[in-house]
């Protein structure tokens, strides 16, 4: 059954190059494009988690200026958590993941006060990945198991990978289905721990161009495969 599903909106950079449009008009209707799946996701109610990587590690070099746009966008979009009254009448509890220290601190706090503002609500989680890297994530989370090891806040005969995944920063279900746009047919590092298991599906549309259609096909060709986990 499909309860997870996970979004890498790859393709906006180039999708603005063959439209000829600037990076900010590309950025913000791949953002609008987030809150139209975010809809369309209400048409399947099993699905519970709802995953968006919007800005990996590696993004966290840009040029500033562009990066400056992106922080901008955020900003504005999570302006709109309280003030559409989306989340509260749809009951969705907002999560943010990554490298959150190294955001503007201004953005931050908005971040903090959007998961607040939701932390109650429990219809669907969306969960949603600035400033990611899932080596990054692997790591860090060794590190702060070596630390428990240390100070014998956990025995070594209790490590397993129930108990070491909660280290990680996504504290969500693994994700039954990731759909990545643009045609790229690589993850990039998204979720590497927890995608061990995901069915995956490549969608030739760049993000901002992903439809309702596309999503429909995705699940169709989730719930026409055959789950072996291994076994």
């Amino acid at each position: 059954m499909l309860s997870s599903i996970a979004f890498i909106p790859d393709g906006n950079r180039r999708f603005a190059r063959e439209q000829r449009i600037s990076f900010l008009k590309a950025y913000q209707l791949g953002t609008k494009k987030a809150w139209d799946v975010m809809h369309w996701l209400e048409d399947y109610p099993k699905i519970k988690d709802g995953t968006f990587w919007m800005l990996s590690l590696e993004n966290m070099t840009k040029r500033k200026t562009e990066l400056s746009v992106l922080f901008k966008i955020f900003n504005r979009e999570l302006s709109k958590v309280k003030d559409s009254g989306y989340f509260e009448a749809q009951q969705i509890r907002l999560r943010f993941f990554g490298k959150l220290e190294m955001l503007p601190k201004k953005l931050l706090e908005k971040i903090r006060e959007a998961e607040k503002f939701t932390q109650d609500f429990g219809k669907r989680t969306i969960n949603l990945a600035l400033g990611y890297s899932g080596r990054a994530e692997i790591v860090d989370a060794a590190k702060q198991l070596a630390l428990d090891l240390k100070e014998n806040r956990i025995e070594l005969n209790k490590v397993n990978e129930d108990s070491f995944k909660k280290y990680l920063y996504s504290g969500f279900p693994d994700p039954d289905l990731i759909v990545r746009t643009s045609g790229a047919m690589r993850l990039s590092g998204f979720l590497p721990y927890q995608s061990a298991y995901s069915e995956l599906y490549f969608c030739e549309h760049y993000w901002p161009e992903f439809s309702q259609e596309d999503l429909q096909e995705a699940i169709n060709s989730f719930e026409q495969r055959q789950r072996n986990f291994g076994k």
